[in-house]
């Protein structure tokens, strides 16, 4: 089972996605930006999903700070689309944190998680 955390805006809508998209495999939770990325980091969770008007900012800025660089990324910028083969590379690259912008969650949340599942399947 993998432990997703959710943060930042609209996390009702990231948690209802995430749930519809993994279903019984996955387990999800909503916290503030620290506390996710805390669960990362020690290992109490695996993934981040983080979501913000811009989909690279407050998404992703105290997982960055916390998980590093290498390990987030942004996978759905304000006004653009996310790429299937682009969020599977960076699922098989190690990327543990995610970052969204608000308007991409329909699309890129089980975009996110389909790749996550594939890769631990």
């Amino acid at each position: 089972m993998l432990r997703i955390v959710i943060a930042g805006l609209q996390k009702d809508r990231i948690e209802r996605c995430v749930k519809e998209a993994g279903a019984e495999q996955v387990e999800v939770a909503i916290m503030t930006d620290m506390e996710a990325a805390k669960k990362v980091k020690n290992g109490q969770a695996d993934y981040y999903i983080g979501a913000c008007n811009s989909g690279g900012g407050a998404a992703l800025s105290i997982a960055i700070g916390l998980l590093g660089f290498s390990r987030c990324a942004t996978v759905a910028k304000s006004g653009g689309k996310p790429d299937p083969q682009k969020i599977e590379a960076l699922v098989h690259q190690g990327t543990v944190a995610f970052g969204i912008a608000e308007e991409s969650i329909e699309t890129a949340v089980p975009l996110i998680i389909g790749s996550l599942l594939k890769k631990h399947g």
